[in-house]
């Protein structure tokens, strides 16, 4: 009896052991979304647009904490922000459920209230666009602007039927408001703290009985040690489930909105603003959704940060991880990144990492971009890169805190979901070239290989 104790008190706290020592820590960097390479080689970009919204549960533990940590965020750095004026609306469920038919039922007909109404999709063009909402007249600043097109360019006259003219706004309209996003998150908050509590006092009483069974006062210490150990994990998760929808944007939207509703600021029209305001032209076809979870678990003698602090971190992170899903998932969602520098080694490297999911075996083609005589981007594929094992950067949320945090403990960053860990003293990861080294040149884009699922 006295060994099957032993045994048992022993494995528990080895247990709680090596549970806290296997809870991921969340971080992310801090850094510019587009800060330049030494060489200027970088420059500007197109990115696609993304409008984040949240789904709020007030009524929920920490739900209020959860919306003031969104509220907070930047837009993802590899996206253009496209918000509009509401950023979050009230969820109706009323049990907190992670998935089901009853949240899928629920979220889904919230969604689709939000979307009418708040009028997304006509806000997201009216954005684009620079609407005025007093006269009802558009400009083309924006997309001169994100698109990077000359002045010249952008100053068309939306009649003009020069082929340049007509290849501009085609060129615009696939390129950037055909890639404009709605993601809407809904998150909610899981306890882990509880939890330690409960282990920790189931620790104890199991010492307790182990040492009045046997007369051996260590097993009393060994479970006031084992519960004292599992109290120190102070931390929670969050599970979030993201809902993905694109702007509707094609030949026949453009052409109808060009023709019927474009209003000149030059030469502005009353109906041509009323007709705008009254029409269904304009939709978003949902894409697709993503369930996962972030978590912040560590020893308080990691962490000082304040409860917000650390509910900013996981919530993003968790969106993070989100996106990321989202884009293996779904090829219209995947964005493409530069080079940001080519290494004398014949490695390159690009400012992209643990945040974006990368790991050892992830792989990225090598895009050439080029303008056609009418003006349209292109892109060829001239190559393709794999990350370099020990090389990969460490850009998630607050990663540089805690490291430092880690350092001064004797610890190490965990491993992002079991691939190896990042670092965070680089600034970006290293590739190694797999094909078409001598067609990667400064200028380049990246974008990553569709993972290919079995049916």
């Amino acid at each position: 009896m006295k060994r099957f104790l032993m045994c048992l008190a022993a494995a528990a706290f080895a247990f709680s052991a090596a549970a806290q020592e296997a809870q991921p820590v969340d971080s992310l960097s801090g850094e510019a979304a587009d800060q330049q390479a030494d060489n200027g080689v970088i420059g500007k970009y197109r990115r696609s647009s993304l409008y984040t919204v949240l789904m709020k549960h007030s009524a929920f533990k920490y739900g209020e904490a959860i919306d003031s940590a969104f509220m907070a965020m930047p837009t993802p750095d590899k996206f253009n922000c496209h918000d509009l004026a509401v950023k979050s609306f009230e969820s109706s469920a009323v049990k907190q459920k992670k998935k089901g038919k009853y949240k899928e039922d629920v979220n889904a007909r919230d969604i689709q209230s939000f979307i009418l109404d708040a009028d997304v999709a006509r806000g997201m063009v009216s954005k684009w666009f620079n609407r005025c909402p007093e006269t009802g007249v558009f400009d083309m600043k924006l997309i001169q602007e994100r698109g990077n097109y000359d002045a010249s360019q952008a100053d068309i006259n939306i009649a003009d039927q020069s082929s340049r003219g007509r290849a501009m706004l085609a060129d615009a309209g696939e390129e950037l408001i055909g890639k404009t996003f709605l993601l809407v998150n809904d998150i909610t908050f899981v306890d882990k703290g509880e939890k330690s509590a409960k282990a920790g006092g189931w620790l104890r009483a199991l010492g307790a009985v182990a040492g009045a069974v046997t007369g051996d006062s260590s097993f009393s210490s060994m479970g006031d040690s084992a519960a004292k150990l599992v109290n120190e994990i102070d931390g929670f998760s969050v599970n979030i489930t993201s809902y993905l929808y694109r702007l509707d944007w094609n030949d026949e939207v453009a052409g109808t909105f060009y023709v019927l509703y474009w209003n000149d600021p030059s030469n502005p029209d009353p109906a041509r603003r009323m007709a705008y305001d009254t029409t269904n032209l304009f939709r978003l076809t949902y894409v697709g959704q993503t369930s996962t979870s972030a978590a912040n678990l560590s020893s308080k003698s990691l962490s000082s940060k304040s409860k917000e602090s650390q509910m900013l971190k996981v919530c993003t992170r968790a969106i993070d991880k989100s996106i990321v899903q989202l884009q293996r998932d779904f090829d219209e969602f995947k964005v493409n990144v530069p080079l940001y520098r080519i290494n004398d080694d014949g490695t390159v490297d690009v400012q992209i990492g643990l945040k974006e999911g990368i790991n050892a075996r992830s792989q990225f083609d090598v895009l050439m971009p080029s303008e056609t005589e009418d003006g349209r981007m292109v892109y060829e594929k001239v190559g393709r890169i794999q990350p370099v094992a020990g090389k990969i950067w460490d850009n998630r949320f607050g990663a540089d805190e805690d490291a430092e945090a880690l350092a001064a403990d004797g610890g190490k960053a965990p491993a992002e979901d079991g691939d190896e860990a990042g670092d965070v003293t680089l600034t970006a990861s290293t590739f190694k070239v797999l094909s078409g080294a001598h067609r990667i040149v400064p200028g380049c884009l990246v974008r990553e290989v569709t993972i290919k699922r079995s049916k």
